[in-house]
């Protein structure tokens, strides 16, 4: 029973990880963590929602802009996984 519910937690815990990326990313360049859309850091292009898909779409894409090809940290996803497993494990 644990282990369900603990697999159940690991989703809500990569969005909240995807979450702290953006507010790690945003906060320190006095930037709103609302507004604007999530973007490339390099290229500026507007990420699609299916780009956004934590740790998902860092996998699918090989850790590079969809649009530019530029790497993307694997920091992003790192963020990410830590969290939700954090989350789980609290489960």
């Amino acid at each position: 029973m644990s282990l369900a519910v603990a697999a159940f937690a690991f989703a809500p815990g990569l969005a909240i990880g995807s979450f702290l990326n953006v507010v790690v990313a945003r906060v320190p360049l006095r930037r709103s963590i609302v507004s604007p859309p999530s973007a490339c850091m390099s290229c500026g292009n507007e990420l699609a929602w299916y780009d956004n898909i934590p740790l998902v779409s860092w996998l699918v894409l090989r850790g590079r802009c969809r649009t530019c090809g530029v790497r993307i940290a694997a920091r992003y996803p790192a963020v990410e996984l830590a969290t939700a497993l954090l989350v789980a494990g609290c489960f």
